[in-house]
């Protein structure tokens, strides 16, 4: 079975590393979509789809290197229209026999197209979660313990937390409002 798994990961951390391993222990392939693709310098999406790509590719080559064959890492830009998101999603990508999200949005659409979606038990949702991790690095707080070393070197090494810190500056209500 060929499972996807969409999402920003704006940026990739221990609870989308934990969903990724209990994927690959329940099904054949995994295509993980790189959800708005066209977004990107803002404090909501502060890192491009190509970025999101290499840091997810070196989480996973990392940690699945015997199984990265089974792995595809699609970027997707989003459509405006919600009706139409399915149907567009399946003209971009391969076919997939199941989706693992608890978005409610995507639920309802993948549900209403007839694809069978599949509720994951997040590993401490409040912690581990892209909006809480952008906040503690525009805030200097610990972040580096919440997502792979591998994510940590990457965002440093680009200094895409400079990038962070300087977005929530511009739109300083995200963060402290």
């Amino acid at each position: 079975m060929r499972v996807l798994i969409p999402g920003r990961f704006q940026p990739f951390h221990l609870g989308h590393l934990h969903l990724v391993e209990h994927a690959f222990r329940e099904n054949d392939d995994i295509i993980i979509l790189i959800e708005n693709a066209d977004e990107s310098f803002t404090f909501n999406n502060p890192m491009t789809s190509g970025e999101r790509i290499e840091m997810v590719r070196e989480v996973l080559l990392k940690n699945f290197k015997n199984e990265f064959h089974r792995l595809m890492i699609l970027p997707m830009v989003n459509i405006k229209n919600n009706a139409e998101w399915v149907y567009h999603l399946k003209t971009m990508i391969p076919s997939f026999d199941l989706c693992y999200s608890n978005n409610p949005l995507v639920k309802i659409l993948m549900e209403n197209a007839g694809i069978n979606v599949m509720g994951v038990n997040l590993k401490e949702r409040e912690k581990f979660s892209g909006r809480e991790i952008r906040r503690r690095i525009s805030l200097k707080m610990d972040w580096e313990s919440l997502v792979p070393g591998e994510v940590y070197r990457y965002i440093i090494s680009r200094k895409i937390d400079e990038r962070i810190r300087r977005l929530v500056t511009e739109n300083d209500n995200i963060v402290h409002g």
